[in-house]
């Protein structure tokens, strides 16, 4: 039997293709009279249905993968076969490092749509007997999807310009999860085989193609049980937000060359919102149509929707679909048991938390032979432990006596960074002795504080007799903050050491039982003898204010990951975060300017978890490219400078203050780090946040969160849990500023 198999997720790749490889190899083990085609585009064409690139005159290019490949590495790409084809037109080139029974795929830069077309009338002299599309990654049922999907319109350009039949087949991964265990991408091409081949040998005359879901879900097995369904008919809502507007780059300016801010519409199409569209002829209460093709993967059941070039469903052609096959297990290699894993990656933070299936989707990509739990295992019965879970859950003792065989999320010894006022201690003695170093003019004139009750307050100054120099001076403005608090607590603005009495004061005071619910003063009270520590700064009274934002007072969240003993790697997609009231210019009205006014206070503070009390104001979490107000060549201005000071922050805390900052070989830790900007764009250090808190990210932009734990399982967990060296980073947007070598000593 001849096949053609194509799709639309493109040739192999980790993020876009994961399914293709393991598919095509288990047809050629386990179906090997069948002779394959693989004619696919060269990259990820999703979404574009049964489209042709009109005008556009394509190419192909050529590459070749291993049989027994368990990764998705090729030779080439090559713009000329290199293997001899007995039946092809098409010129070639013997090349003996290309095994012979190496997989081709043909790729052509154009539509899914465009290689069926093309394969099917000129790669091959014979004829094809099956045209598979897919697998494709998500899933393909109801009308909003399948009319996009280009994995169903290869499928229906087989029909309409080759005649030929065909079999568009997807795998519906659930929860955010396309990255899957090996073990379950078997089974998916298992079922999968054996439906093409039952449909195959009893195709109904009345069929043109059919639509396969299998649902990659941890239970699918033999048992799993396949039902004929029709396409269950719902509808889009909007799937772009928007309008947004930018500023053109040089590149892309309007004809007239006239200055124009460009209005774009960003992708975001509501899945959930999709999948609860209901339509005429369906039910009308917004649930899902019994027995439709998302009714039967929505209960984790596979569907085979027959259908023909017009989406017409066969009607006659229904209930449950019986194989005639009596064992899952096809072959000697998947009848082989699993072997018991001693490899154990403990994932003990909850289920519920934001950031739980970003790592668990980096542990299986990256970590595919570890069995993933949710508690630490017995170290004597296990060859290799990786745990990702909160401070208190590691185990400390493991972690120094056991590196070869335990690797852990956190350092044990960071206060150097992440208090405050050891942070001001780090960088003071790191720029005495590099005074050419960034962070002596990208952190703030900084001065630390004891006391433990508000009457303390002047001998505390006598005792700091700079701090108090500088205050009564009475020309400059000043915060302070608690050295060991977190969520933007205790945090005041002030100018004057009666300011400053004033502050500790309030502190000592009882709340306001009358207090407006909405105000952030609950959650920015402090009691003085519970944190004893402060840090008193030169406050920044020109940040960067953006029309776009309202002029709203905004900070830079940069996430940084720190591997061993040290390696630290910035990500480059980061976070604007703005207050939630237009930003408050102290200096144009002093007079009226209360230290103790905490409502007031909201336009100076740029923390999320003091804006998530108050219910009327908006949210403000940008992604830092997203900023139109900010031109490209301002936006790298800064990123390079958070790139130097990152480098000269953590070299300062291996180096000057060891004793308060112990990288360990076995271990990494990502911190939050967070910068402020002035309306120079020179970037000042504000804190660094051990476990950060990630949902501040939101919803929106979760793909940030996804992307940030997938560099960080490629670059730094797989490196360190293997023993080996850092593959060379192919992501533009995890750079790494910094390697170090502690002395071994």
């Amino acid at each position: 039997m001849r096949v053609l198999i194509t799709n639309d997720d493109g040739p192999l790749n980790d993020e876009y293709s994961p399914y293709i490889r393991p598919f095509i190899q288990h047809i050629r083990r386990a179906h090997p009279h069948w002779d394959i085609t693989v004619c696919v585009p060269h990259e990820q064409r999703s979404w574009t249905g049964k489209a042709h690139l009109a005008g556009k005159d394509l190419s192909a290019s050529f590459i070749y993968s291993d049989i027994e490949a368990d990764d998705n590495t090729f030779w080439g790409p090559f713009s000329q076969p290199q293997q001899l084809q007995t039946d092809s037109s098409l010129p070639y080139v013997i090349n003996p490092e290309i095994p012979s029974d190496a997989i081709e795929w043909v790729l052509i830069d154009g539509t899914p749509a465009s290689c069926a077309n093309i394969a099917l009338h000129l790669l091959k002299d014979k004829t094809f007997d099956l045209v598979i599309s897919g697998p494709n990654v998500g899933r393909n049922s109801s009308a909003a999807y399948i009319t996009s999907s280009a994995t169903v319109g290869a499928a229906m350009e087989s029909v309409i310009a080759g005649d030929a039949k065909a079999i568009a087949v997807s795998w519906a991964y659930y929860d955010n999860r396309k990255i899957v265990p090996a073990k379950l991408m078997k089974m998916a091409s298992i079922r999968s085989t054996q439906i093409i081949s039952h449909l195959f040998e009893n195709w109904d005359s009345e069929v043109d193609f059919y639509s396969i879901n299998v649902p990659l879900v941890d239970e699918l097995s033999g048992s799993t049980k396949i039902f004929y369904a029709p396409v269950w008919e719902n509808r889009w809502t909007a799937i772009f937000n928007g309008p947004h507007i930018r500023k053109p780059s040089v590149d892309n300016q309007i004809e007239d060359g006239n200055e124009s801010n460009m209005i774009t519409f960003r992708w975001a199409p509501d899945f959930k919102n999709h999948r609860n569209s209901a339509h005429y002829g369906i039910e009308q209460n917004g649930k899902i149509a019994e027995g439709t093709d998302m009714d039967i993967i929505e209960k984790r059941c596979i569907s085979v929707s027959p259908l023909r070039a017009s989406f017409r469903c066969i009607e006659h052609l229904t209930g449950e679909l019986t194989l005639k096959y009596s064992e899952v297990a096809t072959t000697t290699e998947e009848k082989e048991e699993v072997t018991q894993n001693q490899n154990v990656a403990a994932l003990t933070i909850s289920k519920n938390e934001y950031i739980y299936q970003p790592i668990k989707e980096a542990i299986l990509k990256y970590l595919p032979e570890f069995a993933t739990q949710a508690s630490l295992p017995d170290f004597s019965k296990v060859t290799k432990v990786f745990q990702y879970g909160d401070y208190e859950q590691l185990d400390v003792d493991a972690l120094l006596a056991q590196p070869t065989k335990y690797v852990a999320n956190s350092y044990i010894y960071r206060k150097a960074l992440i208090r405050k006022h050891y942070l001001a201690h780090t960088i003071h003695s790191y720029i005495v002795k590099h005074p050419d170093s960034i962070l002596n003019k990208a952190f703030f004139e900084s001065h630390t504080l004891d006391l433990d009750y508000a009457e303390f307050l002047d001998d505390s100054l006598d005792e700091n007799w700079e701090l108090r120099q500088e205050l009564e001076r009475e020309d400059r403005w000043w915060i302070v903050k608690p050295s060991m608090s977190d969520k933007g607590q205790g945090i005041r603005v002030f100018k004057t050491i009666e300011d400053l009495q004033r502050i500790f004061d309030s502190f000592d005071d009882e709340a306001d039982e009358n207090e407006d619910p909405n105000s952030v003063a609950d959650d920015t009270k402090i009691i003085i003898s519970q944190l004893r520590h402060f840090i008193v700064q030169e406050y920044m009274t020109n940040p960067l204010l953006l029309p776009s934002m309202n002029n709203k007072k905004f900070h830079i969240r940069c996430y940084i990951t720190c591997k061993g003993d040290l390696e630290v790697f910035v990500y480059d997609r980061m976070l604007a975060l703005f207050a939630p009231t237009e930003y408050d210019d102290v200096t144009k009205d002093e007079d009226s300017f209360d230290p103790i006014d905490l409502n007031r206070l909201q336009g100076h503070l740029t923390n999320t978890c003091l804006q998530s009390k108050n219910q009327n104001v908006q949210l403000s979490v940008v992604e830092f490219a997203e900023l139109s107000d900010i031109s490209l060549e301002n936006k790298n201005k800064i990123i390079g400078q958070i790139h130097e000071i990152a480098h000269d922050i953590f070299h300062a805390a291996v180096t000057v203050n060891r004793l308060n900052f112990q990288p360990l070989p076995n271990a990494f830790e990502t911190y939050g780090v967070d910068f402020l900007v002035n309306d120079e764009f020179d970037v000042k250090l504000l804190e660094v946040n051990a476990y950060p808190d990630f949902k501040q990210t939101g919803n929106e932009l979760k793909s940030l969160i996804d992307e940030l734990f997938l560099n960080i399982g490629k670059s730094v967990i797989a490196p360190l849990v293997n023993g080996g060296e850092n593959e060379p980073s192919t992501s533009a947007v995890f750079t790494k500023v910094l390697s170090h070598t502690s002395n071994e000593w």
